[in-house]
Order: C-alpha cells, then sequence, then structure tokens
C-alpha cells in the first residue's frame, strides 16, 4: 500500500496549483488524473494532428500575476498575448463596435453611437475598477459573507471619504452591484444597444440566467477583475494553447516531487470513523493519505466518490439541490484561410484579432435564455469566435488557423443525442454565416462538445464548465453551499479545490491555492489571517485612488 501526505483529485488546473503549494510545504503528494492529458477544462488537445485546440477555456484573465509570480511560471516560459481589440462585435445592419484595452481608443469608438455613453463608458471603467480593487484581495482567503463584505468597505470608507467624499454612495453602488442584473447596470449607464450588448456577456458567460436574472452584474464583475502583462481588464492567448498553462503547472509540480498520475481515476474515497483516510483508484490500488482534495465537481466529489452512508440524507439532499447544469457548448475546429466579417464602418479582419461576439443586442441574449427556459438549445444563439493563431501560430499547421466558438445557451437538460448535436451544429453556421459570409467553406475540421460531453468525458455532473452556478446565492459563503464554503467538507481530511469553491469559475487558480493553504493550516504548517490587514486596506486605497 502506498502511503501519501495529500491525494489531490483531478489534474486540472486548480488541482495542480494546490498541488504545487502543497509540495513546496514539504509534502508528498499524489494528483490522481482520470483522463490522459492534464488541465481538466483548461486543457489544448490534438484532436487533429498538428493542432492543439481549447477544449474548455480558450482565453487567459483571471489567473493573475500574483500566481504566476509565486509560482514562478514565467521564469517557466509561461507566455501571454494581450488580445487586442479585446472585444469586436459585427452587426447586422452591417455595422460594428469594438472594445479596445486602451481606454481612450474606446471613448473614441463609443462616441459614433453616442456621445452619452462615451462620457459615461470611463466612469463604468472607473466603478469596477474600484470594485475590482476591494473584491481582489478576498479572491485569495477563505470567502466572506455578504454582510462581511460589505463591512470590508465600510472599513475602508473613511479613507475613501477623505479622498473623494463620496464614500457612503459607492458604498450603495458596490452593494447594488452584487445583487441587480447585469442589464439593468448597463441601462443605468449607457442608452446606445450596441455599447450595451458588448458588455452584456460577461454576465451571463457559463452561467444558466440571462441578462435580467438579478445577481448576473456580479457575474460581469467576476470576469472583468482580471488582467493581462499588467493591464487590467484585458485577456489574452497562452503561447502553446492554453493548455500550455496546465502543462507549466505540472512540470513545475514534478519538479518539487510530485507523482501525476494519468489514465486511472478515483473509484472511491476512503473515510474511517468520520475522517479521511485515502482512496482508492479504478485500477484496484489503494492509497493511504493524511489529506485528499478534490478538484472535481463537488457533486462527484460527495455524492459519488463517497459511500452513500457516509453522510447524512440531509446533507446528500442540499448537495444534490446546488444548481450545477450547464448551458454552454463549443464548435472548434480548423480553418484553412480566414473569411472576412461583413461590415461597412472598420476592417473586415479585425475581429479575429479579438473575441467576437454574435449577439447583436442585450434582448437577443435574453430570446437565446429563454429559449434555453423552455428546454430547447437556443434558435439564435450568442457565439464568442475566437482564432488564437492570429497570434500564436505554433498551435497549428503553417497557413491554416484553429477557432473556437463558445455557445449559449445548450442546456444539459437536452438528451444530447447525434442528432440534437448536428443541428446545434447547423444553428451554429447557420448564424455566423450572417456576419461572416463563407466561414463554413473554409472549414476543414471541427468538433462539437456539449454539456453532456462535459459531463461523460471531463467529468463535471451537469457539464456545467464553473462546476456550478455563479448565481448570488452560490458565491462567497454559498459556494458551493453554506457549511462548505472554506474548503473543507463534513468529512475531516476531506477539502474542496475546484472551481466550485470560492472564489468561483473561469482559470483562476485561486480555489487551488486558497484549499492548499487551508489544508497547511489546518496541519499546522502554516499561520494565515482570515481577515484583511491594514496593508491590505492601505493597498486598496491606493488603487482606488489611481482609479
Amino acid at each position: 500500500m502506498v502511503k501519501y501526505d495529500a491525494v489531490v483529485i483531478g489534474a486540472g488546473h486548480n488541482g495542480l496549483v494546490a498541488a504545487n503549494y502543497l509540495a513546496s510545504s514539504g509534502l508528498r503528494v499524489l494528483v490522481v488524473e482520470r483522463r490522459g492529458v492534464v488541465g481538466g477544462l483548461a486543457a489544448s488537445e490534438e484532436l487533429r494532428p498538428g493542432f492543439k485546440m481549447p477544449t474548455g477555456a480558450y482565453v487567459l484573465s483571471l489567473f493573475k500575476g500574483r500566481l504566476i509570480r509565486e509560482l514562478g511560471l514565467d521564469k517557466l516560459g509561461l507566455r501571454v498575448y494581450l488580445k487586442e481589440p479585446g472585444l469586436f462585435l459585427p452587426f447586422p445592419n452591417g455595422g460594428s463596435i469594438t472594445i479596445w484595452p486602451d481606454e481612450g481608443r474606446t471613448v473614441k469608438e463609443v462616441e459614433r453611437y453616442s456621445k452619452l455613453d462615451s462620457l459615461n463608458y470611463p466612469r463604468w471603467v472607473s466603478f469596477w475598477g474600484a470594485f475590482a480593487s476591494l473584491i481582489d484581495p478576498l479572491l485569495y482567503l477563505p470567502p466572506p459573507s455578504l454582510e462581511e463584505l460589505i463591512d470590508e468597505v465600510r472599513r475602508l470608507a473613511p479613507l475613501m471619504g477623505v479622498l473623494r467624499g463620496r464614500a457612503e454612495a459607492f458604498i450603495e453602488e458596490f452593494a447594488y452591484a452584487l445583487t441587480t442584473s447585469a442589464a439593468r447596470m448597463l441601462n443605468d449607464y449607457f442608452e446606445s444597444e450596441e455599447l450595451k450588448a458588448a458588455l452584456v456577456e460577461d454576465g451571463v458567460v457559463g452561467t444558466f440566467a440571462g441578462p435580467y436574472t438579478p445577481g448576473t452584474a456580479y457575474v460581469l464583475a467576476h470576469h472583468v477583475m482580471g488582467e493581462v502583462n499588467g493591464v487590467k481588464g484585458a485577456w489574452g492567448y497562452v503561447e502553446g494553447g492554453l493548455g500550455r498553462l496546465s502543462e507549466l503547472l505540472a512540470e513545475r509540480a514534478r519538479g518539487l516531487g510530485v507523482d501525476v498520475l494519468l489514465n486511472v481515476g478515483v473509484r472511491r474515497i476512503l473515510v474511517k470513523d468520520g475522517s479521511v483516510t485515502g482512496v482508492e483508484l479504478t485500477d484496484g490500488r489503494v492509497v493511504e493519505a493524511r489529506v485528499v482534495l478534490s478538484s472535481a465537481d463537488v457533486k462527484t466529489t460527495m455524492l459519488n466518490l463517497l459511500d452513500p452512508d457516509i453522510l447524512s440524507g440531509d446533507v446528500r439532499r442540499r448537495i444534490s439541490n446546488i444548481r450545477s447544469i450547464g448551458v454552454s457548448a463549443k464548435v472548434i475546429g480548423v480553418l484553412k484561410e480566414l473569411p472576412k466579417y461583413s461590415v461597412k464602418d472598420a476592417d473586415p479582419m479585425i475581429g479575429h484579432r479579438a473575441s467576437a461576439l454574435i449577439m447583436p443586442s442585450v434582448d437577443y441574449v435574453e430570446r437565446a435564455y429563454r429559449d434555453a427556459l423552455s428546454g430547447s438549445f437556443s434558435r439564435e444563439p450568442w457565439i464568442s469566435i475566437n482564432i488564437p493563431t492570429v497570434y500564436d501560430q505554433s498551435i497549428a499547421a503553417p497557413g491554416y488557423h484553429v477557432f473556437s466558438m463558445f455557445i449559449q445557451y445548450a442546456p444539459r437538460t437536452l438528451k444530447w443525442g447525434p442528432e440534437d448535436k448536428a443541428r446545434l451544429r447547423e444553428v451554429v453556421y447557420e448564424t455566423v454565416e450572417q456576419y461572416m459570409p463563407g466561414f463554413r467553406d473554409r472549414v476543414i475540421f471541427d468538433h462539437v462538445l456539449t454539456p453532456l460531453d462535459y459531463e461523460v468525458d471531463y467529468g463535471t455532473v451537469g457539464g456545467n464548465i464553473f462546476h456550478v452556478d455563479m448565481t448570488l446565492d452560490q458565491i462567497f459563503t454559498n459556494r458551493p453551499m453554506p457549511g462548505m464554503s472554506r474548503y473543507s467538507t463534513p468529512i475531516k481530511g476531506l477539502y474542496l479545490c475546484g472551481s466550485d469553491a470560492h472564489p468561483g469559475g473561469g482559470v483562476t487558480g485561486a480555489p487551488g491555492r486558497n484549499a492548499a493553504l487551508t489544508v497547511l493550516e489546518d496541519l499546522g504548517l502554516v499561520k494565515r489571517s482570515r481577515v484583511l490587514n491594514l496593508l491590505d486596506l492601505l493597498t486598496m486605497a491606493i488603487k482606488l485612488l489611481r482609479t
């Protein structure tokens, strides 16, 4: 029987981050991965020889410079290309709007549609910059309750009051942004449908909610808190494919003595007298461990890998009720050449450098959401089109391009048989052809991924790319549910370290880091403050001053 200090279930990016922090503190760590590649939903896979395709996440932003520096990934060769422009939206009338990392350039673009919006756009950026400055330190701490979060903002209020004289107004707007809808927040700032359409995607991505659903403004905030190469709110492409980040994490972990076992899963988590003792692998081997960290989703971990009699019926029922219905699909593939966007007011090729969004209005997104509520996928889906090879030709054969199309809404509630997949593919191509004629004729290979694929092949119950919804009742101390929000579980020695733990979904690495530090604290190996200290407050004040 093999013994380790810690077993990490899943070699997704969060599991690998956790393994790195544990091994850096001297623990002997085993990572067990059921698939043949590392990365989970942050992997690049050769579905066609010579082409690395993003089967899950496709752009990077939320994996902050803080983690990159702590893990030394920059020294290991991690390189991220800034996506510039950030967003491009073509419209049915031949118009378009382009959102740039540079605020001034975006203001000039917005002015074409509304003078008022061009004046309010800097206010929008300023507010979310201040919001992100307050939230950012909390990403790397056990989650506060909403009440504690507001209290922390009030602690900063005296400084804000001295500096700006509007502290109380900001606190009210901060609380409002946590609870209101993305659509209402956008309507409060802007009048042009074009700009609102360009900004609404972050409020609904990956979540079974529409732009008018309360709480989606926070989902929007979650996705604007990132950075690329020091540029706040920007997104980028990882050189070598997004999965290269996961590969570097695995390489670093192995260098620290971590054993990464591929093509073998965990059959069950072993428990005795309420405490973890190890895991049983799918090949029959038993591994003893002091602690087990699971980067699998909470339902897989607690309902499928534990014997049914270990948890009470009440706890199992509450876990079953966590909302985790996936609504995102992808079509990925290879183009033999790049087509042009049918726009009259911009370079018809500039959209390939951005994330091109097929979502001409907020109401268009709402209609797509309502289709999903009726039990079907969207008749007119919103689509994010990305061509990473415009920046990084290393992931494709010379002269060809990899494309990634992220699609909503495609709910897991469908059976997703071959006919459903074929219908989705047709709808996607028909939609894209309206804005980019000839796209389909240039496709030489494609592959469709649905929530069922993410459930069966990637092991995420419900096929949710964030494991569980990023809704107001499933964030902070409610993530994934009250009583299990600080990485530990009712089983002593069993921890959650995946996207269903605080701070949530996306390629952040924060759940893995936070869970590992919680384990080290519980083992008496580190001491860590669970509250913001004066230095944190002063840092936030400086950021607010700059904002």
